[in-house]
């Protein structure tokens, strides 16, 4: 499955190769809305100023067949392709310098961050308010379940799982830090019970 990222309303193909994310002159030319001769003369007139696996690489023989087989996509390579070189974050900046458009200013900067330096997605978690009456109701019930199962000998840390049973069962649920308390008996229940009490603030922010 092709992985696709939108460039300015550009759907780029990624495409990596020796670990890191290239462009092909196709591309390239593309995003920077220019036609594929013109990258092709800037770099012959320019080649001095690229370094083969810092700028570029240039694919021929097996190494280009291992590409095709990689990327399987008849867009980003013809079969009968016999070369093809690949460009760099760097080399996508040389080319930039050279064209010196401001399109081309423009299109790399959205290049590099969208293309080459993707910044990792987040996943947002939304807090649902809690209701207050609730939320008092299974904090109290806790307290005495707490109270009665510590008289009763029982482990802490199976008292909190039943702790956290009662505030689902009011729709309330507890942060796990609540509910990970360690499984030996030393361990005092009051640090737990502050525990309670900081889920209760957490839930009430």
């Amino acid at each position: 499955m092709k992985e696709i990222v939108v460039v300015n309303g550009k759907n780029l193909t990624i495409i990596e190769w020796r670990g890191q994310r290239v462009i092909t002159t196709a591309q390239l030319a593309d995003v920077y809305e220019t036609d594929v001769n013109n990258v092709q003369n800037n770099f012959s007139n320019n080649q001095k100023r690229f370094k083969e696996k810092l700028h570029y690489y240039y694919l021929t023989g097996n190494e280009l067949k291992t590409f095709k087989n990689q990327v399987n996509d008849i867009d980003l390579v013809a079969k009968n392709t016999s070369q093809l070189y690949l460009w760099t974050e760097r080399g996508a900046s040389r080319h930039c310098k050279i064209l010196d458009t401001d399109m081309s200013w423009k299109q790399f900067d959205v290049l590099e961050a969208n293309y080459f330096n993707p910044q990792p997605s987040h996943t947002i978690t939304y807090q649902y308010p809690v209701n207050p009456a609730a939320l008092d109701s299974a904090t109290n019930a806790g307290r005495l379940l707490e109270r009665v199962m510590k008289s009763q000998g029982v482990p802490p840390h199976q008292i909190a799982e039943v702790i956290r049973s009662v505030f689902q069962q009011a729709g309330i649920e507890l942060p796990d830090f609540v509910v990970k308390v360690p499984a030996y008996e030393q361990m005092t229940l009051d640090v737990y019970i502050s525990s309670i009490e900081g889920a209760k603030a957490y839930l009430e922010n």
